[in-house]
């Protein structure tokens, strides 16, 4: 059974052929008939075939462009954020720029008498309250030698090895600064509290003093130079008892924030 379709298979093949290679018109056109036949049902089948493969790609395509503008995003994300540490940094450069032309100036009017350092730590745990500079007896630097900043008085030199310095600051309790009214005859003694206020002693109640009175050191306890100005006074009472007012001043530096200092050469 099975051989006898197959020879009837080969049979309609050989005949189709034949048709087909004779150019046969009434084959011809049962078979263009059907070609077209094949197509018009065909078309149709292959589009709803392609669509998946359109869908695919479509998202193919929306996937690669997503990717591609979250890095471009990330980028510029990065990019604005290098820009804007960027310009918070030129503010400060500006003001240490400025603050180093300040202390060239003050060095470049005395030249040869001061050594200019960079505080690098602060020490709290010895007797005194010290700032830590990063010069020490190779630059010149020795004990009891004047501190100071373009703005005012800072301290003196406690303790120094070869390599840095330690400074007592003025509002240690410890410090003790002889100082004037500017403009006045008043003088005193300006001691430190530990605290951001200085305390201004011996000051009798019937001397000339105001709040708002500038205080300079006056030369006369050995340790600092005339003319350094060492702070501002804040709070005058007279209303204490016995002799003496009191009195209250801020420092012109805020010792928790100094960069840059001088040491003055004796």
């Amino acid at each position: 059974m099975k051989n006898t379709v197959v020879i009837i298979i080969a049979i309609a093949v050989l005949v189709v052929s034949f048709f087909i290679f004779t150019n046969t018109p009434l084959f011809l056109k049962g078979y263009s008939v059907a070609k077209t036949g094949f197509g018009e049902i065909s078309g149709p089948l292959l589009r709803i075939i392609g669509k998946p493969a359109e869908f695919a790609s479509y998202m193919v395509n929306n996937y690669i462009g997503l990717v591609r503008t979250n890095r471009e995003n990330a980028d510029l994300r990065n990019k604005l954020g290098k820009l804007q540490m960027e310009n918070q940094k030129i503010p400060q450069l500006e003001h240490e720029n400025k603050r180093l032309k300040t202390i060239l100036s003050l060095m470049e009017q005395r030249p040869k008498t001061m050594i200019a350092a960079r505080v690098v730590g602060e020490d709290i745990k010895n007797w005194f309250k010290c700032i830590i500079l990063d010069k020490g007896k190779n630059s010149g630097i020795m004990i009891k030698m004047p501190v100071i900043t373009p703005s005012g008085l800072v301290g003196q030199v406690v303790e120094t090895d070869r390599w840095v310095t330690k400074v007592m600051v003025i509002n240690d309790t410890n410090s003790s600064v002889d100082v004037y009214v500017e403009g006045r005859n008043t003088r005193g003694i300006l001691e430190g509290t530990g605290q951001t206020v200085l305390k201004l002693k011996y000051i009798r109640k019937n001397d000339e003093i105001e709040i708002g009175d500038k205080l300079i050191t006056s030369g006369k306890d050995g340790i600092y130079p005339k003319g350094l100005a060492a702070g501002i006074v804040t709070t005058v009472n007279r209303g204490k008892p016995g002799i003496f007012s009191e009195i209250e001043v801020m420092p012109f530096n805020n010792f928790n924030i100094l960069e840059e200092v001088l040491v003055l050469k004796k």
